[in-house]
């Protein structure tokens, strides 16, 4: 057991650890936040409880202080224990008041630190927890600010004014999560991406304008020898005014939303994808057509090769699907029967031997 004289100087060193402790707390990036600010809702009840524990804390510990000078003036022994061991330390309860005025308590040293131990934990959380939602707050916030900095649009500017509103809540009450940066988060960093990439992604619209213009002209060039050579209906060439959409939204950069050029590049990619099935159909048909006459050929020529070119049967179904490929509209539904008779007559020939 620490004889009076060594618990007098571990109290003094003590003392002296609890000072340089609350002058930390003082000097706590999260005290000088929230003592500078005009706080509101969680963060303005729970910043009056921790100021109120700040005020308690240095009021204890001038009584702390008051106390150990007198045990160091004490040259009685018991007056030294009764200071050191005894409820010597007086300590006035603001929150328990009679009718003369609140309520004072006396407690020992020892309680007296395990008090203020337990408040200073408490509103070091407070400060604490203040400066790092702070500092998560700012880390999101701030990059905002340069994200949507010098574009001159509506929709920058009014998400210029939100960060701006953002950042006053979180001066204003940082302990209050704020459920609306998330989604101010993304719509500026949709609006910063638009802008980023509108000159690329534009670039590749023209492109893509320009292939549909490419295509149509080529449809119109077929389609003009396809109604001519092959019976049926036949697609119209497209007519989608992509090219107007595309300079329009070239004339309202930077007032251009995501969904409007989104809007675009489907409507480009759809005309595109039109553009190519109107080609392949229409070349389709005139292809066919080549296919059927080159078979054809290949199965006279077989006929021939193995002496069946002055056949009766297969020289008039050879007339039959010759006359079928070269009238003019050709129908290739019967043409390809005529030919497939053709082949089946040639093949029973050629393969029966």
């Amino acid at each position: 057991m620490l004889t009076l004289d060594e618990e007098l100087a571990a109290a003094l060193r003590e003392s002296d650890r609890v000072a340089e402790s609350l002058l930390v707390m003082e000097d706590h990036p999260g005290h000088r936040l929230l003592r500078g600010a005009a706080l509101t809702g969680a963060s303005a009840r729970r910043w009056e409880a921790a100021d109120a524990g700040m005020v308690r804390l240095w009021e204890w510990f001038d009584a702390y202080r008051a106390l150990l000078r007198q045990a160091s003036d004490a040259r009685d022994p018991a007056k030294l224990a009764r200071l050191l061991r005894g409820p010597a330390v007086v300590l006035t309860e603001a929150s328990a008041r009679t009718l003369t005025g609140p309520v004072a308590r006396q407690v020992t040293l020892r309680a007296l630190v395990a008090r203020m131990k337990a408040e200073y934990a408490l509103v070091t959380a407070v400060l604490t927890e203040a400066h790092e939602a702070w500092t998560r707050r700012w880390a999101v916030l701030d990059p905002l600010v340069g994200q949507v900095a010098g574009i001159d649009s509506p929709a920058a500017r009014a998400l210029r004014a939100e960060v701006a509103q953002a950042h006053a809540r979180a001066v204003a009450d940082p302990l209050t999560p704020d459920p609306a940066v998330a989604d101010l988060v993304a719509r500026v960093a949709s609006v910063s991406a638009l802008h980023r990439t509108f000159p690329a992604r534009v670039a590749a619209l023209s492109r893509q304008v320009a292939e549909v213009g490419s295509l149509r002209a080529r449809a119109a060039r077929v389609r003009v020898e396809a109604v001519a050579e092959i019976a049926g209906d036949h697609p119209p060439v497209p007519g989608d005014d992509v090219a107007g959409a595309l300079d329009g939204l070239r004339r309202r950069f930077p007032d251009v939303a995501e969904p409007d050029l989104a809007a675009v590049e489907a409507a480009v990619g759809a005309a595109l994808a039109r553009a190519r099935n109107v080609v392949a159909h229409l070349a389709g048909s005139l292809d066919r057509r080549a296919e059927l006459r080159g078979r054809l050929d290949a199965y006279r020529a077989k006929a021939a090769g193995r002496g069946f070119a002055e056949d009766a049967e297969l020289l008039g179904l050879h007339r039959r699907a010759r006359d079928v490929l070269s009238a003019a509209p050709c129908d290739l539904n019967a043409g390809t029967v005529a030919v497939l008779r053709y082949q089946r007559a040639v093949l029973a020939r050629t393969e029966a031997r």
